[in-house]
């Protein structure tokens, strides 16, 4: 493990035994996609274990123009009528990762926020590569806001959140939303350890980022090969942020991992916002690394930073406390 000293200790219990989980399948990324996939999901299991309990879990399939897509609805037992929601985006670099190894995740957001969290269940890649999975997330905003009191939801306070390359695919909506001119767009991003650039030479991606890491450099060169095609050049602006014109977005709340090798990312493309005129709240966690937040069953950390992400959700859209 890179840099080992100075993660939480909480923390490097949970990336020890993920780690030692995963060495358990020899010749993983030779294996097909659907295996891997099979193998990330059972590694994850037992960190989606427990939690918060629901008043009502349930799933549904909306089309929309880049195919149907599952939603998983988590209400932790709001009052009637439509209130806020936060739209939730697994990580799992564009590739890997579900509603399932998220689920635990989400139902966390919805306890602590109070509101409706709805996880999206996008097409992955490489079978699916860019624009597909972003597509399919503008698709479900915008039957959102064409439908949101018939579930619940109330349109003008919707946040769009995720984790990974989930948060890249969050910020991505709201430029492509925003592109498109006038018409509903999210009032809130959550963006956690997010994945916005290629550029794998950042001191955080040198220090936290080589073979043996939480996530590594390696991985992350792969992930976007995946999502973009491999040879891929001059990407669009809506497959990796940090190349965009990020002017009037919605205010932004990022969770930055200082051991991750995206922490340098994550700092520049907070800034980069507040420079264009947005609001864009930042906090760096020392001592955790990549994928943190679902170590809360262990982590003092993670607890904090959930709390911390819940609380300015409910400031931002206006929100009343968890019931």
């Amino acid at each position: 493990m890179s840099d080992s000293g100075r993660i939480d200790p909480e923390v490097a219990t949970f990336v020890d035994r993920v780690q030692r989980d995963f060495a358990r399948h020899e010749g993983l990324a030779q294996m097909p996609f659907p295996q891997q996939r099979a193998v990330a999901e059972a590694v994850r299991a037992p960190w989606r274990q427990g939690g918060p309990v629901m008043a009502r879990t349930w799933d549904r399939t909306v089309s929309t123009p880049a195919g149907d897509v599952r939603l998983r609805f988590f209400d932790p037992g709001r009052p009637t009528g439509a209130g806020p929601a936060l739209v939730y985006l697994h990580g799992g670099g564009f590739t890997t990762f579900s509603l399932d190894t998220h689920d635990r995740l989400m139902r966390e957001y919805a306890a602590r926020t109070g509101l409706l969290v709805i996880g999206v269940d996008y097409a992955l890649s490489p079978e699916a590569r860019f624009p597909v999975a972003l597509d399919q997330v503008t698709g479900v905003l915008d039957w959102l806001f064409a439908a949101g009191e018939a579930v619940g939801v109330d349109r003008a306070r919707i946040a769009v959140g995720g984790d990974s390359a989930g948060a890249n695919l969050a910020l991505a909506a709201c430029l492509a939303l925003r592109d498109r001119g006038p018409g509903p767009r999210p009032a809130a991003i959550l963006s956690n350890y997010g994945f916005f650039d290629a550029d794998f030479s950042t001191p955080s991606q040198l220090r936290f980022g080589d073979p043996g890491a939480m996530l590594t450099r390696d991985e992350l060169a792969a992930f976007l090969d995946n999502y973009l095609g491999p040879g891929w050049r001059a990407p669009s602006p809506l497959a990796l942020p940090a190349l965009a014109d990020l002017k009037g977005l919605p205010p932004s709340f990022h969770v930055i991992a200082e051991c991750d090798p995206l922490a340098d990312g994550d700092q520049a493309m907070a800034a980069r916002l507040r420079a264009a005129g947005n609001r864009a709240d930042s906090v760096v966690y020392p001592g955790a690394t990549h994928s943190f937040l679902e170590a809360v069953s262990i982590s003092a950390l993670a607890d904090r930073a959930l709390a911390d992400g819940a609380r300015w959700l409910r400031q931002v859209l206006a929100a009343g406390p968890p019931g």
